[in-house]
């Protein structure tokens, strides 16, 4: 049995150079994006797709042929491929490769020494209960593998033509998902006509479309016309909630000219509450301390009357439901109350489907995303507003206060998916007119992220 590790910019490359190396039998392992430079863990290198591939075709070099009244396992009767028997070296590199599966792949090529010869009266004595039982030990080397791998990682996009192959390639290292990669690029191949379907412009513009389509955006937190809102922001430690809340409040304070109380439940973190009693003195804006949901409800009635009532929340592990459940009973006791799930977007996909299912107590009506200055890739925005059709709010690009906040817009979004170089995150976002007077005076500082 034979390992390597390939690194490839496309995974039509990465089949190639496997089946040059290790022969057209050879089977791909895992497949997963890296980045590769000259800085230490490949910081600002181009992105890479790393290729774990195998081949036992120099074990069969060596391994005598199998003989006729070789035992065969019942579900592989009818097989048109015989039986190859593995060496027992094969079972402990395996076992070797199961203890390893979750650590970081090194980015040089990797290869495993190849086993001995089997002694031919070795191989003749296999039982079938052995075979059953290697079967068992691949299945379930197959099962891991897979469930550590993104959904529908073989390579795809084989069969559009190049420009629309390459557009989709170009999803998938957004971090799209390769199925909804393929969906956009096959309604992509549907709408275009044979003769522009070569134009790369054109294949561009269009798949900017199908990108905006599906995105829902929700709005500033006061349209005109509305008297008053009570908004609620949850999420984790960490993600930049407080921040996002006093870029808020400065926002409708100093340029909209809103009546603005902040509430805060986060009062086991003094460091925090300080940092928003300074900014709700600079703003002049009350802030109220919480302890419990009641002392939020009694604050919410005592200042009925400002424009906008921003309530900050502290974040919550996975072991406390309890409490989650008693912040979602807000919206029971008061009334209504729009709540924004803040999530940081250099998170994991499959961490932020745990966040959003452990925060469903709170019924979130809005998205949130922070750090969107922090990475290169945004297709976990894309693929959790879609899959929840929850609309997105804002997302935050910076530390500045408070000109690192952007509304968000469905064309912001599909720009930076297809990486035009114009989106960059220079301009202000909500203070493009705002004075920068007090709030600049405090020296930069912000908040400590909740």
């Amino acid at each position: 049995m034979k390992i390597k590790l390939f690194h490839a910019e496309t995974m039509h490359e990465a089949i190639r150079d496997i089946k040059a190396e290790l022969g057209p039998d050879a089977i791909i392992l895992s497949t997963k994006r890296v980045r590769q430079g000259s800085l230490p863990f490949g910081l600002f290198g181009r992105p890479l797709l790393e290729v774990t591939a195998a081949t036992d075709r120099e074990t069969q070099e060596f391994a005598p042929l199998s003989p006729p009244t070789m035992p065969v396992a019942p579900h592989d009767v009818g097989s048109a491929a015989p039986t190859q028997v593995p060496s027992p070296v094969f079972q402990d590199t395996l076992s070797a490769l199961l203890r390893t599966s979750d650590s970081t792949a090194s980015r040089t090529r990797l290869a495993v020494p190849i086993a001995a010869p089997v002694a031919p009266t070795q191989s003749r004595t296999l039982s079938t209960e052995r075979v059953h039982r290697l079967k068992n030990e691949l299945y379930d080397l197959h099962r891991r593998l897979t469930f550590s791998l993104p959904d529908d990682a073989p390579a795809i996009g084989t069969g559009f033509p190049a420009p629309i192959a390459r557009a989709c390639r170009q999803l998938i290292t957004q971090g799209l998902r390769p199925s909804s990669a393929e969906s956009l690029c096959l309604a992509l191949h549907r709408r275009l006509a044979p003769e522009t379907a070569c134009s790369d412009g054109e294949i561009q513009e269009m798949l900017h479309l199908l990108l905006v389509e599906p995105i829902r955006v929700s709005g500033p937190l006061l349209n005109r016309g509305d008297e008053y809102n009570v908004v609620m922001f949850v999420g984790p430690s960490g993600v930049g909630k407080t921040t996002a809340i006093v870029k808020l409040a400065a926002h409708y304070r100093l340029e909209e000219h809103k009546s603005v109380v902040l509430i805060t439940l986060d009062s086991c973190r003094m460091a925090a509450v300080e940092h928003l009693r300074t900014y709700a003195n600079v703003l002049g804006i009350p802030l109220e301390t919480a302890q419990t949901t009641a002392d939020v409800i009694d604050g919410i009635r005592r200042h009925r009357g400002a424009d906008l009532i921003l309530i900050d929340t502290p974040g919550f592990g996975a072991n406390e439901t309890a409490r989650l459940t008693n912040l979602g009973g807000l919206k029971d006791s008061y009334g209504p109350i729009e709540t924004h799930l803040v999530l940081s977007a250099n998170t994991r996909m499959q961490d932020l489907r745990r966040t959003l299912a452990r925060y469903d107590v709170c019924a979130p009506s809005r998205l949130l995303f922070t750090r969107l200055d922090e990475t290169l890739e945004y297709g976990n925005l894309f693929e959790l507003a879609y899959q929840t059709t929850l609309p997105l709010s804002y997302w935050g690009t910076g530390q500045q206060v408070p000109e690192d906040l952007e509304l968000a817009q469905p064309g912001r979004l599909a720009d930076l998916l297809l990486e035009r170089s114009s989106v960059r995150f220079t301009s202000p976002g909500l203070s493009s007119s705002i004075e920068r007077d007090s709030v600049v005076s405090l020296g930069g500082t912000t908040p400590q992220p909740a």
